[in-house]
């Protein structure tokens, strides 16, 4: 690969922006240096440095809403911004900005209840039929956190495997319509003709480690039955809902999606720390062992701590695992940088277009010949390890 590199200029200006050729720094810490510097901007970083203090200052409130354009920032982190002004009475923004940030909750808190009246509706008969649903994600954190806004585009909730269907088929007999999504979890929306979903109906909850059931099995034996929303729902332990928080972090870095919504899993962990004197780390740690999922949990962990050295104890972070953690930074920096971006641009061109314009013909075989020698690099760890490697050699003989 030194003599005849399969990158191009841009892709090793990626690469190094990563960080990954300083002297003296691992992949992963570079990887989390990069994902970190591209999430949080200053004005980021400000926000999030005042919604972790206990009396947060006007003066570096003013400093923040002077850089930050209400317009521009997405919706999610407007949102961070006006749940720090309301939970703190005597901040406040300028006149233009304060109406619009309040709008912004309110609009959203009508919202989540139009979301939460349908979970309700389809619930109660769920629980009619003697099915109680497990309910995770946003829609669990919107109430056991009601005062912390958040998006929700639909609620999550889990059922035994044998009442999933059963489970879709009462949600359509109220007159909602549902697909499958995948194999593990069915859309339910409001029509045939809807766009989104309002309610995730999941068997298990995927993980790509194929050891699923087990760690779903301790996650509905730790659970508790409350009534949620008006419906009698289970709710996981906060130390298993911990455990799904840091995944659900791990993934959303992996995939380069849901950026504002990160920074939504830093303040979750922290509320669940603060909201249970008595939370056990040893099973979250054990979750991720049930679950084969050591070296995500050890991702997420570190942009947490990349972020704020407050949230998670020092004493979970010296037993985090360490284990083939640079094998997965691989496979991030591999898929992220290059190989996905490319995967896209081969699937989207069609031989018989390259057929009517034969001008694009050496553009397709250059794209295709490159596609196909990563393809066959990545799931191979050993491979990408090799390459890349190989990569920071070639990159250093090129910048000399």
């Amino acid at each position: 690969m030194t003599n005849t590199p399969i990158l191009w200029k841009s892709d090793i200006e990626r690469i190094k922006k990563s960080g990954y050729f300083k002297e003296n720094i691992s992949i992963t810490d570079a990887l989390i240096e990069n994902f970190y510097q591209e999430i949080m901007g200053e004005e980021e970083k400000t926000l999030i440095d005042l919604l972790m203090q206990e009396n947060p200052s006007q003066v570096k409130l003013d400093e923040l809403i002077k850089k930050w354009d209400i317009e521009v920032k997405q919706g999610d982190k407007n949102l961070l911004l006006a749940y720090l002004i309301k939970s703190h009475p005597e901040l406040h923004a300028t006149s233009y900005e304060e109406p619009r940030l309040k709008g912004l909750l309110s609009h959203q808190r009508f919202s989540n209840l139009k979301i939460i009246a349908h979970y309700t509706k389809i619930g109660k008969e769920l629980n009619k039929h003697k099915i109680t649903p497990l309910i995770f994600k946003g829609g669990l954190m919107r109430f056991l956190n009601p005062d912390f806004p958040r998006y929700m585009g639909d609620i999550d909730i889990m059922v035994q495997k044998n009442e999933w269907k059963k489970s879709a088929k009462i949600a359509k007999s109220l007159g909602y319509w549902y697909k499958k999504s995948d194999v593990h979890s069915f859309d339910i929306l409001e029509n045939k003709e809807s766009e989104y979903g309002i309610l995730d109906i999941h068997n298990f909850i995927y993980i790509g480690t194929r050891n699923e059931k087990k760690w779903i099995k301790d996650l509905f034996e730790r659970a508790v039955e409350k009534d949620v929303y008006g419906v009698r729902a289970l709710i996981p332990s906060y130390e298993d809902l911990m455990f799904i928080t840091l995944l659900n972090l791990a993934s959303n870095l992996r995939e380069n999606k849901c950026r504002a919504g990160i920074l939504y899993s830093i303040f979750d962990c922290k509320f669940l720390l603060e909201n249970k004197t008595d939370f056990d780390w040893n099973i979250v740690i054990e979750d991720a062992k049930t679950a084969g999922c050591e070296v995500q949990i050890n991702f997420a962990t570190k942009f947490i701590n990349k972020i704020s050295n407050d949230i998670l104890p020092k004493e979970f972070n010296n037993t985090i695992f360490e284990k083939e953690t640079n094998d997965y930074s691989r496979m991030i920096m591999f898929t992220n940088f290059y190989y996905s971006e490319l995967q896209e641009k081969c699937r989207a061109m069609k031989i018989q277009d390259v057929v009517k314009h034969p001008k694009t013909f050496g553009e397709y075989i250059k794209l295709k010949t490159k596609y196909k020698t990563l393809k066959m690099l990545n799931r191979h760890p050993r491979l990408i390890e090799i390459f890349i490697k190989d990569l920071k050699t070639c990159c250093y003989n090129i910048e000399k």
